[in-house]
């Protein structure tokens, strides 16, 4: 692959135009963006380009995803002394003055540059041949109806862009906009999705790339809402998003279907993540693609600070130094003992996901803590350096959710092929299977299964949300559903009066 940096550049000249305030609006510089669209290979970078912002954002989908869910550890200092990141969200105590995020997680910047894209590569371009502009505008679509279907699910409705407003006035008050609601949102991201498939499927060859947004990602984001749209209901209504329960769970299953074949589980759990060969990971459908030199991840704060380790051990008692041989790290984010001890100690996720570490005092060998260990990267300069990608689709979810759509269509036998699927390469075959008695218990295997298998990957949130009712995302805001979305910044707030609070975080 060429590497993304090289682009960063070539994309700047239409994105920094904009200026960033709350939906990222200021009138524009247009000799560059008029200037532009003129050869294929200026589409091409634009679109690698785009690629890279969604990079960007990396860290922001893992927190969207991660932080609410209940797994981790809610004490505001790490066991080994570090003070935890965004323990408001951890603790589910935010705040318009605590909000975590600011600026819609500054996502709008991103969508008006793919608005501004599927604008030129719609109507413009002759240049391009068929098959390119519809692979580049399933990219697109895909892509927008990624960023719309995290801010769903983050603060619920939000202001809907859809066009390349910027580019058609300078007048900022044309600009603002109310938020739309939630139902709208859910579907415009559906709409998105579909359109997407479709211009995949149109397509002699849909792109498989694992390091760009491709066939196998907007398969799953489709089946991803439209499960949510058959499970979730928007906020103080009494209806789920979708009018149409069977048939969006048909379309959620054909989607994964499109893709079942092409994809397979590594023998191992810990080869998903491997830094190694990621182009042949036969596993991975999509990912962020991270390398040595060129950009590491920002799994170091889910790991400990290397100078003061020395003082831990295993539970034998044997120091442990350096045991992921890092060369450097912090415990921002810890997972907590009893989402630890959840998991049976034969699933040999356990070992491979969370290092547990112990201290040796006057009490004995004693529980200290636990971190992640599995996203350690590759060996550089004696060192592994944090060059993992950011799996945002793996074989694994089409597995999973596979067994939760034929839950929901009363298909017993497929359910316990799915989960067994996964549950055989993480117990052994045939060691531990699952076996089907009701739906609400298979709900609440497959919510577990989904619990161990995405450890940090940014899913945990978004599945007590969707699953079992979302009782337990419920039981984790002390039974306020309003407090299910975050709250809005006091800086978009003041910057557009268009925009309101969550209700949920309203002050008096």
């Amino acid at each position: 692959m060429k590497i993304l940096r090289k682009y960063i550049n070539l994309l700047l000249v239409p994105v920094l135009a904009v200026s960033c305030n709350a939906l990222d609006l200021a009138p524009v510089d247009t000799w560059s963006i008029n200037n532009y669209w003129n050869t294929e290979e200026q589409c091409s970078r634009f679109m690698q380009g785009l690629q890279f912002r969604m990079r960007e954002r990396a860290e922001t989908f893992l927190q969207m995803g991660e932080l609410r869910g209940g797994t981790l550890s809610t004490a505001s200092v790490t066991s080994i002394g570090e003070g935890a990141y965004n323990i408001e969200a951890v603790a589910n105590n935010l705040s318009e003055a605590n909000p975590v995020f600011t600026n819609w997680g500054n996502f709008y910047m991103d969508i008006y540059q793919i608005n501004h894209a599927i604008d030129k590569i719609s109507d413009e371009c002759p240049f391009l041949s068929e098959d390119t502009r519809n692979s580049y505008l399933a990219r697109l679509y895909g892509m927008r109806a990624f960023y719309y279907f995290y801010m769903l699910r983050t603060w619920g409705g939000v202001p809907l862009c859809d066009e390349p407003d910027v580019l058609m006035t300078s007048i900022i008050a044309e600009l603002r906009k109310e938020r739309a609601t939630e139902r709208q949102i859910w579907e415009f991201v559906r709409d998105d999705a579909d359109r997407s498939f479709d211009l995949y499927s149109s397509l002699a060859a849909p792109e498989t790339d694992k390091q760009y947004w491709n066939f196998g990602a907007t398969c799953c984001l489709r089946a991803e809402v439209n499960l949510w749209g058959v499970k979730v209901r928007p906020l103080k209504e009494t209806e789920v998003f979708s009018s149409d329960i069977a048939g969006d769970l048909d379309k959620a299953e054909k989607s994964l279907q499109a893709i079942s074949g092409s994809y397979s589980l590594n023998g191992s759990f810990a080869d998903a993540f491997s830094p190694y060969d990621k182009d042949s990971n036969p596993e991975v459908i999509f990912a962020m693609r991270y390398r040595l030199n060129e950009k590491t991840n920002f799994y170091s704060n889910w790991t400990y600070n290397v100078s003061t380790f020395t003082q831990y051990c295993d539970e034998d008692g044997t120091a442990l130094n350096n045991p992921l041989n890092i060369a450097s790290g912090a415990l921002r984010y810890e997972y907590s003992e009893d989402f630890y001890n959840s998991i049976a100690g034969n699933d040999t996720r356990k070992d491979a996901t969370l290092l547990q570490f112990y201290r040796n005092g006057g009490d004995g060998i004693t529980v200290a803590g636990r971190c992640l260990c599995k996203f350690i990267g590759e060996e550089n300069n004696g060192r592994n350096q944090f060059t993992n990608d950011f799996p945002v689709y793996r074989y694994s979810d089409v597995a999973l959710m596979l067994a939760e759509i034929n839950n929901e269509q009363g298909e017993s036998g497929q359910v316990e092929i799915w989960m067994n699927l996964v549950r055989d390469r993480a117990y052994g075959a045939g060691v531990n299977p699952f076996t089907y008695s009701d739906y609400e218990s298979a709900e609440e295997a497959i919510l577990q299964e989904r619990a161990v298998e995405f450890v940090a990957e940014g899913k945990r949130w978004f599945d007590v949300r969707r699953m079992s009712g979302g009782r337990h995302a419920l039981d984790l805001v002390d039974g306020n559903e309003l407090k299910l979305v975050w709250p809005i910044d006091a800086g978009v707030l003041s910057k557009d009066n268009l925009v309101k609070q969550n209700e949920g975080y309203l002050t008096e």
